[in-house]
């Protein structure tokens, strides 16, 4: 009869999700990963096997959390319009993580960035969560008209520049960058008033 896992995964990966954002991949070392995580050498091996297996269920963590409420956020239903919850996105979604202390930048752009390239997993669940982005931010362009303003290429290409923008925002703000005027920015953009 197996013994019952005497930890949290939720807690755990939480943990793996923290300082893999915190440090990023390669920065982040066993005994550091096993502290963050709560978890003696032998859970840790038994639960996930290794440091990579480890940071591929923070991101996938990281996707139903954070991406997830990103989503909600932009395609559910409020007393805001399309055009307000896009600037919401980018005026809190970027300047907040901008302004922390400790500037840790987007944890899906930072996995692009450092393993994407070299890491087939990785690339995959990161270009997942980017596609998700871009429909939810379609799907803001598009809120409320009954026949869209533009053309349906151009609100996909419009989804396109903003995804990009608010992945590259976040880059250039970890760096310590002040953002932009998201609303003349998105006005340029979108061709939307308010």
């Amino acid at each position: 009869m197996a013994r019952p896992r005497e930890f949290d995964p939720d807690k755990a990966i939480e943990g793996a999700m923290e300082i893999f954002w915190e440090n990023g991949y390669g920065a982040t070392n066993l005994p550091d990963l096993l502290d963050a995580m709560e978890l003696t050498r032998g859970s840790f091996y038994k639960a996930f096997g290794d440091k990579r297996s480890a940071y591929i269920e923070a991101l996938k963590y990281y996707d139903q959390i954070y991406i997830g409420s990103t989503v909600a956020l932009l395609t559910e239903p409020s007393e805001e319009s399309g055009y307000s919850r896009l600037l919401k996105l980018f005026e809190e979604g970027v300047n907040d993580r901008a302004s922390r202390e400790n500037r840790r930048g987007c944890l899906v752009c930072n996995a692009m960035v450092e393993l994407g390239p070299t890491d087939a997993a990785v690339a995959q669940l990161t270009a997942k969560m980017c596609a998700s982005m871009q429909e939810a931010i379609y799907v803001a362009l598009t809120d409320g008209q009954e026949a869209p303003a533009a053309s349906e290429d151009l609100l996909k290409q419009q989804s396109i520049i903003l995804t990009n923008l608010y992945f590259g925002a976040q880059a250039i703000n970890k760096a310590g960058n002040q953002s932009p005027d998201w609303k003349a920015l998105l006005r340029t953009i979108t061709g939307k008033q308010s």
